[in-house]
């Protein structure tokens, strides 16, 4: 498991993430930047979207290595998750340092 998963799933259980590709584009229209979660094996439509409203809006695109089944397992959903936003600040950026950590 990444380390930007690990932030994901605490960021649910504080109650400070947007699950789902419309909860997730709703808080960047809402928020003006942070950083939108792709599952890995999201469609080439959702991408698209996501991507086109995060250049807009001035939000981040992180894709993930975690696939939609297992990102909706990790944040408490079943089926398919295919992107998650996480709303509060410090999470965010603490996901975002895990996973560009993780990259490298």
């Amino acid at each position: 498991m990444n380390g930007a998963l690990r932030y994901i799933m605490i960021a649910k259980k504080a109650g400070k993430l947007a699950v789902g590709t419309p909860a997730a584009l709703d808080a960047v229209r809402r928020a003006h930047g942070g950083a939108v979660y792709v599952a890995a094996d999201a469609s080439d439509a959702t991408r698209k979207r996501i991507s086109d409203k995060c250049a807009f809006y001035g939000a981040e695109e992180f894709r993930l290595d975690t696939d939609a089944e297992a990102l909706a397992h990790a944040v408490g959903k079943t089926g398919a998750v295919a992107a998650v936003y996480i709303t509060d600040e410090g999470l965010a950026n603490a996901a975002k340092k895990s996973f560009l950590a993780d990259e490298s």
